[in-house]
């Protein structure tokens, strides 16, 4: 049942979504780029169900490249570090306040560069720990196509898709979202 023809089209699904119809050629590609992998859900006229792309014809293309190394066996290290960086953001601003409070005639062009740090350092600090983690997660051989565009985005999204991604459970996702809304109600009192 091999399509050599590649008139046949294929849907596949990615985020959620389904995407296609597609001719095999454009799966192909898809697959080369790293865009879809072995896992990607695909679909064809006369299946009954999806398959992942690694059981079809194109799968063959899959021979020579190791699966992903699996998830229990991924570093989660930096994403629990990102899990618990609203708290220790809490501490960056109330180091900055103190300093203020601390100096409150100082020097106009260096509170103006204060001012900002207490949102530059959680947004670059988030974006590095979400990069540096997309990098791991390719070395072990996961794609990280809208991984890296969601570490660049917001951290707690990238948190939840890279959960989806790897078929763990978003716990981390949560815990941020709680160290987020203690750390709001720390700064409140």
């Amino acid at each position: 049942m091999s399509d050599t023809t590649g008139d046949e089209e294929w849907f596949y699904a990615q985020g959620g979504q389904r995407k296609g119809p597609v001719p095999i050629g454009t799966l192909r590609k898809l697959l080369a780029a790293q865009t879809i992998d072995g896992e990607t859900p695909v679909w064809r006229k006369g299946w009954a169900d999806w398959q992942p792309l690694r059981t079809t014809e194109i799968g063959i293309q899959l021979k020579d490249i190791p699966p992903p190394i699996a998830a229990n066996h991924v570093n989660n290290g930096l994403v629990w570090a990102l899990a618990f960086a609203p708290l220790a953001y809490l501490f960056v601003d109330i180091a900055l306040l103190n300093y203020q409070n601390s100096h409150p005639a100082g020097d106009e062009f260096f509170d103006a560069f204060l001012s900002p740090l207490s949102w530059l350092v959680p947004l670059l600090t988030n974006a590095a720990l979400c990069l540096v983690d997309t990098e791991q997660l390719k070395r072990a051989g996961y794609s990280s196509g809208w991984l890296t565009f969601f570490a660049l985005l917001l951290a707690p999204v990238y948190l939840f898709v890279r959960a989806q991604r790897l078929r763990q459970t978003p716990i981390y996702g949560f815990v941020w979202i709680a160290s987020f809304i203690v750390s709001i109600i720390l700064r409140a009192a």
